[in-house]
């Protein structure tokens, strides 16, 4: 749920970046918070409780309180804390914790955005939004990843960084299982269990979804984003465009343009 909610996270406004104190016994309700808000209490404690679930807040638990989210909280140990409160593109009905070994880290870059709101220098709104994504790039690389095993994610790993850099070229399964060291049969298996599809399924999604950033932009005709792509011919991308999105390329781009009048 941490994953799906804050990986296509769209940040469009920071309101503020604040340093407050809580005395013991402060406490406050939210039926729906109107704006996301990221939270490193480094001083002392808070309760929050969310979906009937309680959430401390210290110096080594990190919050995300949603927009859209209702919750309760109680300040049992008064201290600082720091916040940066954002609008953005989605909505969460709880509140999101995260546990925190760098705190000192994180909370100098609360520090350094507070401080460069709070003057106003040149470009310091889009530096705030940077610094926000920044910190919740970090909480996301301290989360334990338990959707997939890492010995098999790493087994595989030299596959899926050659896919990257390569998917506009003709890759085979075989090729993709030499780089592993694994036979090809259960490279595939492994692979698929990962990443619930076969490798070259996940190669087409890749070239998709670059295609559909390029159909959004003036990168070139249709034809030239297929051979970008390394597809044979145009027929070939929009066969296999159609397949993954039901729309041909020629219907994507149409709809696309009305949606935008």
């Amino acid at each position: 749920m941490k994953t799906d909610f804050l990986t296509d996270l769209i940040i469009t406004k920071i309101h503020c970046i604040s340093t407050m104190y809580n005395a013991t016994g402060s406490r406050s309700k939210r039926q729906y918070r109107p704006y996301c808000a990221i939270l490193i209490k480094y001083s002392g404690e808070t309760e929050y409780t969310s979906c009937n679930e309680k959430i401390i807040s210290n110096k080594n638990n990190m919050v995300i309180l949603p927009k859209g989210s209702a919750y309760e909280w109680v300040c049992t140990k008064s201290g600082y804390f720091s916040i940066i409160e954002f609008d953005c593109n989605k909505t969460l009905d709880h509140i999101l914790s995260f546990s925190i070994s760098n705190s000192e880290k994180i909370l100098k870059i609360f520090k350094d955005l507070e401080y460069k709101r709070l003057l106003k220098s040149p470009l310091y709104e889009l530096e705030c939004i940077r610094g926000t994504y920044d910190i919740i790039l970090k909480l996301l690389q301290a989360s334990p990843r338990t959707y997939q095993p890492v010995s098999k994610q790493q087994k595989i790993q030299p596959a899926v960084d050659y896919i990257a850099h390569n998917y506009y070229k003709n890759i085979t399964n075989d090729e993709l299982a030499e780089l592993t060291s694994l036979s090809t049969v259960y490279f595939r298996k492994l692979f698929t269990e990962v990443y619930d599809m076969p490798p070259i399924t996940y190669v087409h999604t890749l070239r998709i979804k670059k295609a559909l950033e390029m159909l959004q932009s003036d990168y070139g005709s249709i034809t030239d984003i297929a051979q970008s792509l390394g597809y044979l011919n145009i027929y070939d991308f929009s066969r296999t465009f159609k397949k993954y999105t039901g729309l041909s390329p020629k219907n994507y781009l149409k709809q696309n343009k009305e949606s935008l009048h």
